[in-house]
């Protein structure tokens, strides 16, 4: 199956966490690396949190696993985002969910192991590896363009700078207003294998799940 890539956007209390965390569980990856910088609570029944790194590498290193490392203040954490996706590229056949995107790249900024992860992650060593790549961040105009460029989907709920409404509007063809007054958990979202914008309300219903991405290969 096709490897996705997927961004979530929007201000806070707006449900990027909880959206992430239904795309996850929609995708079917039995391999699951989580970068949670912030140590969020929202992302603690995301499987098994790693503060010491050898421990996580270790776990990323089994047939099945959701592993959550949880950045070091005591690090750089661009070094350890560079560490992060050496490893995502070593093991492959996984889902990466990077939170807070925006903290690790800039718009004209991106890390050589995050950037070949972009860039040649769908499929690579002769078609036996692949990665799929989720990552949150409350700015679009933070994150790295190549990334943004290779999105099959990309989620925003309200948000809170007019440019930055300004900027997705005009790539989806809406008008600003209408992310930028979006209520909390509605969101707009577009698919690359779509030629139309979707609309919805993030769901918490068991018979109506909110995500359907199409299964991944991991």
């Amino acid at each position: 199956m096709k490897a996705l890539a997927a961004f979530a956007t929007g201000a806070r209390g707006t449900g990027k966490t909880a959206w992430c965390k239904q795309w996850i569980k929609a995708s079917g990856s039995k391999r699951v690396m989580v970068w949670d910088y912030k140590h969020d609570d929202g992302l603690s029944d995301v499987g098994k949190a790693y503060a010491d790194w050898a421990a996580f590498v270790a776990a990323c290193t089994r047939p099945q696993f959701t592993a959550r490392y949880l950045v070091s203040p005591d690090h750089d954490p661009h070094e350890q985002f560079e560490a992060f996706c050496r490893l995502a590229w070593r093991e492959g056949n996984l889902l990466m969910f990077v939170d807070e995107l925006a903290e690790v790249t800039k718009a004209n900024k991106a890390p050589p192991a995050w950037r070949k992860c972009v860039n040649v992650g769908r499929s690579y060593d002769n078609g036996t590896k692949s990665l799929s790549i989720l990552a949150a961040s409350q700015r679009p105009p933070e994150v790295d363009k190549s990334f943004l460029g290779n999105c099959d989907v990309i989620h925003a709920g309200r948000l809170g700078y007019a440019s930055d409404a300004r900027q997705l509007a005009a790539m989806w063809g809406i008008q600003p207003k209408e992310l930028a007054t979006l209520p909390d958990l509605h969101w707009i979202e577009k698919r690359a294998d779509a030629p139309e914008v979707a609309r919805g309300v993030l769901s918490f219903s068991r018979k109506k799940p909110a995500v359907k991405p199409a299964k991944t290969r991991p």
